[in-house]
């Protein structure tokens, strides 16, 4: 497999006031291929003087130029920038490919999903409104949206460039300057990407930046800085708990999305020959790293034996290797923690409950230079058990059964999150109730994991704070300002 990544190293750099720039380090990061071990390339391990730089010059850019009031420019300027990852989807997929190890049909889709998300925004850009309002005889308001003003973006490794892209793109869209901190696991295709944005004139010099390096130092200067006006952060729920206490110092506005523990839902009456390959593909996508995982399968007793015995099938016959192989369903794992990790869980599924097919690494071959590890489900586990409760970010699906609508709803509830959810049911009245009776951000019904950039997303409980995509995604990076008059 070393002849499908044969390509020299490169160095990275940050973009800091329209400039390519070193560290003050002078220290890089290795970035890794988790299916060969092989480097990818370097990039910056940066410091508290390079995020503080990068700051100083977006505060500069967007004090100073006309971008918060055009939004014509934005429009040109994010419309430029799909068209120039539509223009370049194959090379940015190989690169994701190689940095993250998800297959590279994942990454064509995902970066597919940038495109839109950057068109829609475009768009967007010129539909900022307000409204305005007769507020008594001679007294009228306008509440005007206005931006927030310089946006901090943390974004994460499992989906770096659109998970990067779906926040960029609304915070622009509204008029706001952006500092982009990636996940240091996949550094190199948010910098790649980063490389387009250069060559789009519209954007004023410095108006966007990019830093890569360790989380715990520069993330917490962006958290505490008064320079940033908000936080956009999408990771781990304990990482969000963190950025939530930087932040409280000087009550910096927030956007977060978190973990989740997702169920599927599947009745008596479900479509199977359609729930069989989404309920597949929702757990295991990217290995399981995502979010929004159906990582929980709560399933009526009277067709579990049934669903299950589908379930194995399909799973057993994933092609896991290699994700720049064409024939790849899942790759592997992104480092060696996460694979112990994934282990650990599959390890408590054993000792609790029955694994059904996988909970284990796999080895010889390939499989040795990288982090695979065999897509598992696990059946008979309590509602206690850390697999079921737990957001475990790997390729495991932990079953529970139940034998009424109101235990399936129960069931489902009966988490910390409150991201996603799937309900599959040929009744219509079923789907509502059960739809309006989760508590989740976004249910899907006979479906799973259908996202577009015109529909808000997000979580409730300890799934996050605030929306992406759609109006409501728009909004979120957007002041509201109350303007009165009082006529003679």
């Amino acid at each position: 497999m070393s002849s499908l990544t044969e390509q020299k190293p490169a160095v990275y750099y940050n973009y800091v006031g329209g400039e390519w720039t070193e560290s003050a380090s002078r220290e890089r990061l290795e970035s890794r291929n988790p299916a060969t071990g092989e480097l990818v390339g370097y990039a910056q391990k940066s410091t508290e003087t390079d995020i503080l730089q990068s700051i100083d010059s977006v505060y500069e850019a967007y004090r100073t130029s006309d971008w918060g009031v055009n939004p014509k420019r934005r429009y040109e300027a994010l419309l430029e920038l799909a068209r120039q990852i539509e223009n370049n989807i194959e090379h940015l997929a190989r690169l994701m490919t190689m940095e993250q190890g998800k297959p590279i049909r994942e990454s064509r889709v995902e970066l597919a999903g940038c495109v839109d998300t950057l068109k829609y925004f475009a768009g967007a850009a010129r539909t900022v409104f307000g409204r305005s309002v007769q507020l008594e005889p001679g007294n009228f308001g306008v509440i005007a949206k206005e931006p927030i003003g310089v946006v901090g973006i943390i974004s994460p490794w499992n989906w770096p460039a659109l998970l990067m892209i779906r926040e960029l793109a609304p915070a622009l869209a509204a008029g706001n300057g952006v500092i982009v901190k990636p996940a240091s696991l996949t550094p190199i295709i948010s910098v790649e990407l980063f490389k387009l944005i250069d060559q789009v004139p519209h954007f004023p010099k410095g108006i966007v930046s990019i830093v890569t390096g360790p989380g715990q130092s520069i993330g917490a200067v962006m958290g505490s800085s008064k320079k940033i006006d908000m936080i956009s952060f999408t990771g781990d729920t304990s990482t969000g708990k963190t950025i939530m206490a930087l932040a409280a110092s000087n009550i910096k506005k927030l956007a977060l999305e978190l973990g989740g523990k997702s169920p599927n839902v599947v009745f008596e009456d479900a479509p199977l020959d359609k729930a069989i390959p989404l309920i597949g593909r929702s757990i295991f996508i990217s290995a399981g790293q995502i979010c929004m995982a159906g990582s929980r399968l709560l399933v009526h007793e009277s067709v579990k034996e049934e669903v299950l015995f589908r379930l194995k099938q399909y799973t057993e016959k994933l092609s896991v290797g290699n994700g720049l192989l064409e024939s790849t369903d899942m790759g592997p794992l992104v480092s060696q923690s996460q694979l112990d990790l994934v282990n650990e869980y599959c390890e408590i599924g054993r000792r609790e409950g029955n694994i059904i097919t996988g909970g284990y690494r796999l080895t010889g071959g390939a499989y040795d230079q990288g982090y695979f590890f065999a897509p598992t489900i696990i059946d008979d586990l309590s509602s206690d058990c850390r697999v079921v409760r737990e957001e475990i970010f790997g390729p495991v699906l932990a079953v529970q059964s139940f034998s009424s609508d109101e235990e399936a709803l129960a069931l489902a509830n009966d988490t910390d999150f409150g991201l996603s959810a799937g309900v599959w049911t040929s009744s219509l009245n079923r789907a509502m109730r059960m739809s309006r009776g989760i508590q989740a951000g976004t249910v899907w019904i006979n479906t799973y994991n259908k996202n577009f950039p015109e529909a808000e997303f997000g979580g409730y409980k300890q799934s996050g704070l605030g929306r992406t995509r759609g109006v409501d995604g728009l909004m979120e990076y957007c002041e509201t300002k109350h303007i009165h008059f009082e006529m003679d």
